[in-house]
């Protein structure tokens, strides 16, 4: 029996590099036998005792390895993931037999494809076929570096709105968030800068600021975001002068919490006082449910380099995001983009436009908020429900996708996650958003994807496993 093996990213250079491999296997023992023996440095990071160990988890296609039992018949079969299991967040370790730089990547969106198996049919082909048939060819083609001069309109329009002086020239559209936040560390970033940024904080530009070869100076969170006060502590201890200040103002990731006024002021007057850059990432701006909006930190400080989305509000998988920055800032990170990939795809380009063309998109957006309320609503009335009592607390906050959960001290997320995904739920355990920082008693409680029905059941399976190391 011919099986197709995929490999994560961190697996791959003990398969000579390859992405997929292929072994012929009967059964679980029988593949598990094969890698070891075809492939013995990935055996060596992805076997204990001939099985595959708790530090991976392996999919055949699209069930779980343990639920089919080592005896488990491959038959009919053809594809074989193989993640760093959430639980362990790391795959044994490879050993190096030359000096290489190190690279982190985000344990999160390698263990995507265990939440990716809940398909959702969220494309909306009608907008691609009508941008391709009114286009044709064009709109697969090359386009300019900083992006479609409409919507570069388009998303100024909307950055004014907020409160940011902002024109189509201030803006370049970037292929997601991520790729915005990596244009900033190659433009104002070199090796031995120092990053302030939040703890729990975003894992993905943690790793950007370390792949960079910053130094990360991580500050707590609270109720009211970034703690400016103890950032500017943490400064004059370390005696440091800091190049970036970096914050997911709005409903951060994790934590959920938002930024306040008065500190977004302070963190304003205290990068300044550093000559330092400000950073701000605002997917979630869009999804407040409860109370007022607050001012954008660019609205505050036209110097701020602000990024946004589309994926929160409108399809993650077309990778449209964008930098608002003064034109000179533009010019720079257009420069380093043409070297990583000359311009964000055209297509998802024009149909993100084409959506906004129709109108209907600040009617969309309220119709998420609508969702996502709901979903926050269920969340917090099913914590309250199945945990009382328990020593388990949460936050509150007033919009996005996120509760931050700390559970009693004797309790590591990482085991209480062990059981979890027995029970057949997942979250993210909170030591995966800092560096050095202790979450090791808190985890990431996401209700973008399920069901109503769904967070119910979850939040119930949670408490099983939860009472199981109790």
């Amino acid at each position: 029996m011919s099986l197709t093996v995929r490999l994560a990213t961190p697996l791959r250079p003990a398969a000579g590099g390859n992405a997929t491999i292929t072994v012929e296997a009967a059964s679980v023992s029988a593949l598990a036998k094969a890698i070891g023996e075809q492939y013995p440095e990935l055996g060596a990071r992805v076997l204990r005792d001939g099985a595959f160990g708790r530090f991976v988890n392996v999919f055949v296609d699209g069930e779980d390895v343990r639920f089919l039992g080592p005896e488990g018949d491959l038959s009919g079969k053809s594809t074989v993931e193989i993640l760093p299991a959430m639980s362990g967040g790391a795959v044994a370790p490879l050993p190096r037999q030359r000096a290489e730089h190190e690279v982190y990547g985000s344990f999160i969106d390698e263990t995507i494809g265990i939440v990716a198996r809940q398909t959702r049919d969220t494309v909306s082909f009608d907008l691609a076929a009508t941008v391709i048939r009114r286009e044709g060819a064009s709109a697969l083609g090359y386009t300019i570096t900083e992006g479609e001069p409409e919507l570069r309109e388009v998303i100024a329009g909307q950055a004014r709105a907020r409160g940011i002086d902002a024109s189509a020239a201030d803006v370049l559209v970037s292929a997601g968030a991520l790729q915005a936040i990596d244009l900033a560390c190659r433009v104002f970033l070199r090796p031995g800068d120092v990053v302030v940024a939040e703890s729990p904080g975003f894992a993905n530009a943690l790793s950007a600021f370390r792949n960079h070869g910053a130094r990360v100076l991580e500050v707590p969170v609270d109720r009211e975001g970034l703690d400016v006060s103890e950032a500017a502590r943490l400064i004059r201890r370390a005696n440091v002068r800091p190049r970036m200040f970096f914050v997911v103002p709005n409903f951060q990731n994790p934590s959920g919490e938002t930024l306040s006024l008065a500190r977004r002021h302070a963190l304003l007057a205290l990068a300044a006082s550093h000559d330092a850059l400000v950073v701000d990432d605002d997917p979630y701006g869009l999804l407040r449910y409860r109370g007022a909006d607050l001012p954008p930190l660019a609205a505050l400080d036209r110097g701020v380099v602000s990024i946004g989305t589309f994926s929160k509000t409108f399809l993650p998988g077309l990778r449209v995001g964008w930098v608002i920055a003064t034109p000179d800032v533009i010019r720079r990170m257009a420069k380093v983009k043409q070297t990583m990939d000359s311009s964000t795809g055209t297509l998802a380009q024009r149909i993100v436009l084409e959506f906004h063309r129709r109108g209907g998109a600040e009617a969309h957006v309220g119709r998420l908020r609508e969702l996502y309320r709901a979903k926050q609503d269920r969340a917090r009335a099913a914590l309250a429900r199945e945990f009382a009592g328990t020593g388990v607390t949460w936050n509150d906050p007033d919009g996005g996708f996120y509760f931050w959960v700390r559970l009693p001290r004797a309790f590591l997320a990482r085991r209480l996650l062990d059981a979890a995904l027995e029970e057949g739920v997942a979250f993210v355990p909170g030591d995966a958003f800092a560096i050095e920082r202790d979450h090791r008693s808190a985890l990431r409680f996401s209700v973008s994807g399920p069901t109503l029905e769904r967070i119910d059941e979850g939040v119930a399976r949670l408490r099983r496993a939860f009472d199981r190391l109790s």
